[in-house]
């Protein structure tokens, strides 16, 4: 059962213990081949919830986004008293797009499931302040852990995979070697091949 599956019974579970504030859609691009008989998958939801819904934080200000109405139409609201043009800047809705993590860039780290660094930065900004305590408990690439760092948060994440863990250790900590192996970033290749497999250059 992938995870858009199992979210409505998660969500369900989640009720009876936390406030769900909002539930968000990541919708992103299309990976490789898409299906041909239905209509494939191509978003992940996320769950906003908090334990106390009187007391919690929301970083309004460190995530909003420019607002099209204002930032680009440039209009005029001209149902207050006086006219006045529409905000350039808003919070984010709970659609949200950020690109999937591409084997060509930067932060790819060899994973089959690895969230962007945006997308943990957004979440990140809004939910917790510098010096706050970032919980992953299933850090994969470490990409929380990282963003966390970048953002002045501390974090503790948990990975059960040596093959990911050595990913955190480079990542996060910047070591180089854990014991006696070098930890290498994954080596690239961007030739191009054919249909039968074979390099075009």
């Amino acid at each position: 059962m992938t995870s858009t599956q199992a979210m409505p019974y998660f969500d369900i579970y989640l009720r009876k213990k936390l406030t769900i504030l909002s539930r968000i859609i990541w919708h992103y691009d299309s990976s490789g081949v898409q299906a041909t008989k239905y209509f494939g998958s191509m978003y992940e939801p996320i769950l906003h919830c908090v334990k106390d819904k009187n007391n919690y934080i929301f970083n309004a200000d460190d995530i909003k986004i420019a607002a099209k109405t204002g930032a680009e139409r440039k209009l005029i609201d001209y149902r207050k008293s006086v006219p006045t043009p529409y905000n350039t800047e808003k919070v984010p809705g709970n659609a949200w797009y950020f690109p999937r993590v591409r084997y060509r860039m930067e932060e790819y780290k060899n994973h089959p499931s690895q969230k962007p660094e945006s997308l943990l930065e957004r979440i990140i900004l809004a939910s917790s302040h510098e010096g706050s305590l970032i919980l992953d408990p299933f850090a994969g690439t470490f990409t929380t852990a990282a963003v966390a760092k970048r953002l002045g948060r501390q974090s503790i994440s948990i990975e059960s995979q040596a093959e990911y863990l050595k990913i955190g250790l480079r990542r996060v900590l910047g070591m180089q070697e854990y014991q006696g192996e070098k930890l290498l970033s994954p080596a690239k290749s961007y030739n191009i091949k054919n249909k039968n497999g074979k390099f075009l250059n």
